[in-house]
């Protein structure tokens, strides 16, 4: 058999127009090609003997639906020729939800914003910003100074007068306790002084200095140690101002070797102490500006020893003697640094 096949002829098929089947009537045997077997018959419907059902002719409208309504008939074949062209608008084809591109609708965009518009934006944010912190920092100040502590200045230079006496002088004094300790240990009271002049108070060079630099008042006690046995006259020297006391440590030092020291010693009751019965000196500034207090101290025993008057050959030479005398020096300045130390919290107290 040979490809492709001879043409059957005229007339087998006669020519249609495109888009049409050719009609179809009782199914007929095909003709048989040359040399070909013969042509296989086709297969019976199993029930009925006939042959299967043929494809239909021509379209045809099919019976309604049950039911009806609009939505009943099937869909129409697409007619050729039935679409028609949207509305031209001036600038280009219009569409019923607004412009239409060569492809189609196309959503609107949104307008540009312009690098003005930006800059703006930022500086508005940033003055924001600044505000908020200057806010945010007035109001940390203002926190702040609510809880500052203003030291009263009068307050502190008229410590003296603006605080007892007894207060002052407390009943008892340890090294370097606490100023509100009730339970305080090493000196004792037994002597306060009535009188506030300097010169009935100091002695020595240090009144010199003090009544140059013009001292205001001196108040004077006197403390026992625990032991008995050593006796010490405290002096607060008040002057005007910070730079009066300045150097006062020095004229302190050298009048250990002095017979007159630096504080007069204010007699107690049932106490064998005197001016002669001086051994050693110290002293301590106030540590607060605001307060130009020294505090001045002169300690000695109670026995009636004579310290640094030693007997050869215990007291051969300017050394030995001053050995002697060394233990109550160290007691007064301990004494001093007490009592100064709690002198400056209490003036802090007048703070406001």
């Amino acid at each position: 058999m040979t490809y492709p096949p001879p043409d059957p002829g005229p007339g087998l098929y006669p020519p249609q127009g495109p888009g049409h089947l050719p009609p179809q009537g009782p199914y007929q045997q095909p003709p048989q090609y040359p040399g070909a077997g013969p042509y296989p018959q086709p297969p019976q419907h199993p029930a009925t003997g006939h042959l299967p059902p043929q494809p239909p002719g021509p379209y045809q409208q099919p019976p309604p639906l049950a039911g009806g309504g609009p939505y009943a008939q099937p869909p129409q074949p697409y007619a050729p020729g039935s679409y028609q062209q949207p509305p031209q608008g001036p600038q280009g084809p219009q569409g019923p939800q607004g412009p239409q591109g060569p492809q189609g609708p196309q959503a609107p965009q949104a307008p540009k914003r312009g690098a003005g518009r930006v800059i703006l934006g930022v500086v508005v944010v940033g003055v924001g910003l600044l505000a908020m912190l200057g806010g945010g920092g007035i109001i940390a100040k203002a926190v702040s100074n609510s809880k500052q502590v203003i030291q009263n200045k009068q307050y502190s230079k008229d410590l003296w007068r603006n605080v007892p006496v007894e207060k002052l002088f407390p009943a008892s004094l340890g090294l370097n306790s606490s100023p509100d300790s009730p339970d305080e240990h090493g000196w004792t009271r037994v002597a306060i002084s009535p009188q506030v002049s300097c010169k009935t108070a100091l002695s020595g060079e240090v009144a010199k200095v003090a009544a140059e630099r013009g001292c205001v008042a001196a108040l004077r006690a006197t403390y026992l140690d625990d032991t008995g046995g050593t006796a010490a006259t405290v002096a607060i020297v008040a002057f005007g101002d910070d730079d009066a006391r300045k150097g006062l440590e020095e004229v302190i030092d050298k009048a250990q070797d002095k017979p007159d020291h630096v504080v007069h010693a204010l007699a107690a009751p049932g106490v064998r102490w005197n001016d002669s019965a001086r051994a050693g000196d110290g002293g301590q500034p106030i540590m607060d500006y605001y307060t130009p207090y020294f505090v001045i101290v002169t300690a000695g025993p109670v026995d009636g020893r004579r310290p640094g008057r030693l007997p050869r050959p215990w007291g051969d030479g300017a050394v030995k003697q001053e050995r002697d005398r060394s233990p109550w020096a160290e007691a007064s300045r301990g004494l001093a640094y007490s009592l100064a130390d709690r002198l400056g919290a209490e003036s802090r107290k007048g703070n406001k």
